[in-house]
């Protein structure tokens, strides 16, 4: 029979295992990764793991460096991100980039996640426009324009799929634990006097043919898992 209690020390060694305590950032993702299989094989809550108050709901603004979305790809796939790593994402019209809210792991994840399906949808974008003959000015951006549009619905869409298989069979403490999670970030929204919204900005004018090529590659996209647990980190690759 496995040590409940060891195991908990072992996450809780690896939540200490962050940028600001020496490690390298590759090293805390992969101790990000360690302790979601751990807690999702056990089914561990916060309560156990008695988190820090620096662990709980915190919130995180993009440097001006990874704030950089010039065809809003990240905004885009933002609604689907932040519901798979249970935090929330939003933009704040002072700040150039995107704000997290969320438990510090959680938010680490979302951030990883986010810039991996941009990066995806970027090097489709690139192999799209090899092909593509519209000429330079509104068409051309009208042709990209879809193309982003298409790619990251179709993403969004199988994401929010994988959610709700994941909340049919989530255990009652992988509720509860849910539960205990979005309380503490409308805590802090509320505290830090945030109102969050659920519209998006319109959208100006693009190439449905376009559209259609970009939720093709979206649907080869491949969502595969380098470590176990329901909540894994992803992998994104193409087939």
């Amino acid at each position: 029979m496995v040590n409940r209690n060891s195991i908990i020390e072992k996450v809780k060694a690896l939540l200490a295992k962050t940028t600001e305590n020496g490690c390298t950032e590759e090293e805390e993702l992969a101790a990000l990764a360690k302790v979601r299989a751990w807690i999702d094989a056990h089914e561990i809550t916060d309560d156990e793991l008695q988190l820090s108050q620096e662990e709980k709901a915190i919130l995180h603004d993009e440097s001006e460096a990874d704030a950089r979305d010039p065809h809003k790809i990240k905004w885009q796939l933002a609604n689907a991100v932040e519901r798979y790593c249970n935090a929330r994402i939003y933009r704040d019209r002072s700040k150039a980039g995107l704000t997290f809210a969320g438990l510090k792991s959680d938010i680490e994840f979302a951030r990883w996640l986010l810039d991996h399906l941009a990066d995806f949808v970027h090097e489709a974008l690139f192999e799209f426009l090899l092909d593509c003959l519209a000429p330079e000015g509104n068409e051309r951006k009208q042709e990209i324009r879809g193309f982003v549009i298409g790619c990251t619905e179709r993403i969004s869409a199988r994401m929010t799929e994988m959610c709700d298989q994941s909340k049919t069979e989530r255990t009652t403490n992988g509720k509860a634990l849910v539960v205990i999670k979005d309380q503490a970030i409308e805590d802090l929204l509320k505290a830090e006097g945030i109102c969050l919204g659920s519209a998006r900005a319109s959208r100006a004018a693009f190439s449905q043919r376009a559209r259609v090529a970009g939720r093709s590659a979206g649907d080869r996209a491949n969502f595969g898992k380098p470590v176990s647990g329901a909540h894994a980190v992803l992998r994104l690759g193409k087939n």
